[in-house]
């Protein structure tokens, strides 16, 4: 699996928290219940999807109480997008994205408090300690959770899915020749056909990811990446790739989130990976689905689907 190379690449872990008073976050707080979170940023702003059990809630007055959201609910969930664009919590979390080194696990609402879980590689402390001091700490309520050494992706997703069971979910594809061109592409010229990478953010056609090289080929410090660890060959670089975007956006599009991408290239075997609300895993597959047919030529075929329960780092 992916997500278990990739585990304790990154070396530090942090959790933020602080309040928030919009109309949804009252009336998550009112009905006890909690959000999972995915913020995603655009060329004019940006926007959060959250995701939550429908519990037995009254559908007219849920309908009532976030019509200004538009929500789509199914038997299982509630799903709902908000504007972010012009906020300070934006600036913010796109200021925190700077950080080379930093990638968002996961941001969860619950009892009144948002919780920003994030993973960075220790060479970059400074510039996140800089981000928080000049940045989050002017929220309100706001606190640091958790700051030390990361226990590892899998353990974050572990104890997140105690509370919202999540489905980690692998695809196996093979790259079409028209996508595999190697003189053209900085990445397949420089890291070769032997990499991982977790992504970062999508922006219009530019995904920004951290990378991980096995092959030490990279022999000198390039200007279209940035440097975060030359002992451990990590590095911070952005790239386009039609199937991640077209998934990103069609998931996005259904107010579903998802949560991490490792993807991993060998040789023209291309994985992919994400991390699903199991509230949500129909629209997901849904989503997957269509996009299976829209981009035969990639051959895609589902590799491994289980809760995070039963994933250990081993």
């Amino acid at each position: 699996m992916i997500i278990k190379e990739i585990n304790d690449m990154l070396d530090r872990q942090c959790i933020y928290s602080f309040s928030g008073n919009t109309r949804i976050e009252e009336f998550l707080t009112e009905n006890g219940l909690t959000a999972i979170v995915r913020i995603r940023v655009t060329k004019d702003g940006g926007f959060a999807i959250l995701n939550f059990e429908n519990e037995g809630l009254d559908e007219e007055e849920l309908l009532k109480s976030l019509k200004e959201y538009d929500p789509q609910v199914t038997s299982d969930a509630v799903m709902v997008r908000t504007d972010l664009s012009g906020t300070s919590f934006l600036d913010a979390f796109k200021t925190l994205n700077k950080v080379p080194s930093v990638v968002i696990d996961s941001v969860i609402f619950n009892a009144g408090y948002y919780y920003i879980y994030f993973r960075y590689h220790s060479n970059d402390e400074n510039r996140v300690g800089s981000v928080m001091r000049s940045r989050m700490s002017e929220f309100s309520r706001f606190a640091v959770r958790f700051l030390g050494k990361s226990s590892g992706i899998i353990s974050t997703f572990r104890e997140i899915s105690a509370a919202i069971p999540l489905k980690y979910v692998e695809i196996n594809a093979l790259v079409p020749p028209s996508v595999m061109r190697i003189t053209q592409d900085s990445v397949l010229m420089n890291l070769g056909v032997s990499w991982s990478r977790e992504m970062k953010y999508l922006l219009e056609d530019e995904v920004r990811a951290v990378y991980y090289d096995k092959t030490a080929l990279l022999r000198s410090k390039e200007d279209w990446l940035n440097e975060i660890s030359k002992e451990k060959r990590i590095y911070e670089t952005s790239f386009s790739n039609p199937l991640i975007q077209h998934l990103v956006t069609q998931t996005s599009n259904a107010a579903i989130v998802t949560l991490g991408m490792p993807q991993r290239l060998l040789g023209k075997t291309f994985s992919i990976a994400t991390v699903v609300p199991e509230m949500v895993l129909p629209e997901f597959f849904h989503v997957l689905n269509s996009t299976m047919k829209d981009f035969k030529e990639w051959e895609m075929d589902l590799h491994y689907v289980d809760l995070f329960e039963n994933i250990s780092a081993d």
